[in-house]
């Protein structure tokens, strides 16, 4: 028996298959991440090919008999992004979300807020100049949306208020540590109060909130390492995206 499904999905990698074929992962809103056979995807004749390549948002239909693969059965685009293609540095980024999103995801299984806030993402590296904002807005809220939301406003662990002073984070622990504790706790990794700030802030405020504030210069490199390093730790790995950027 041959059933089929058809949703709206964005592109999120794919893999060659065969001389012709590629296998596309799907990453969408009411079925979680979704993979399919795109059979004869990769001749030169091919219509779907344009349609399934990542950074695309799409119309899929996919199709399956008993016990075999998904096949991709007809797919449109509803929006692709250019300026992200036309940009080395937007590229990049971009592939660190989508990866994130990727690996944050699982098979088939509902996840609507990872699916809007990765979309988001994608029309907003787009559209803004200064990008680092909006991959810092995903990384806060991506935590969020899959259950991992740090711990930012009082010691993990003597359950202390924050107080406006340079504090330690602790990955395992999952969250800030006062310094009373951070200074005794093996792990604990050193989080500046102005940093703290601003991952509060982008943690619990909207976008357009988040991005009147920007993202200072100065803290930067630090709020970039702890954060990547907190997702390295949840997924027991750095993803191939922050390995090539860190190359860079």
């Amino acid at each position: 028996m041959e059933r089929s499904v058809h949703f709206r999905a964005i592109v999120v990698r794919h893999t060659n298959y065969d001389e012709a074929d590629r296998f596309i992962t799907f990453l969408t809103p009411f079925q979680g991440r979704v993979s399919a056979l795109a059979k004869g995807v990769r001749k030169m004749n091919s219509r779907k090919a344009g349609h399934l390549q990542p950074f695309t948002y799409v119309d899929v239909q996919l199709s399956k008999s008993r016990g075999a693969s998904w096949l991709v059965t007809q797919v449109s685009t509803i929006e692709a992004y250019p300026d992200i293609l036309a940009s080395f540095d937007k590229t990049v980024r971009t592939s660190c979300v989508l990866e994130l999103a990727d690996r944050f995801s699982l098979d088939e299984v509902e996840n609507v807020p990872l699916f809007q806030l990765t979309l988001d993402t994608l029309r907003r590296i787009a559209v803004f100049e200064d990008i680092f904002p909006v991959q810092r807005y995903f990384d806060l809220q991506l935590l969020n949306v899959t259950g991992y939301r740090p711990q930012l406003f009082e010691c993990v662990r003597c359950h202390k208020k924050i107080q406006p002073e340079d504090q330690y984070l602790h990955y395992a622990m999952g969250g800030v540590l006062c310094p009373d504790c951070g200074s005794i706790t093996a792990g604990s990794r050193k989080i500046t109060m102005k940093t703290l700030k601003y991952f509060r802030y982008y943690q619990t405020h909207s976008f357009p909130e988040a991005a009147a504030a920007g993202w200072p210069q100065d803290i930067r490199l630090e709020s970039e390492n702890l954060l990547t390093g907190y997702q390295s730790y949840l997924l027991e790995r750095k993803t191939n995206s922050q390995e090539f950027l860190e190359k860079l």
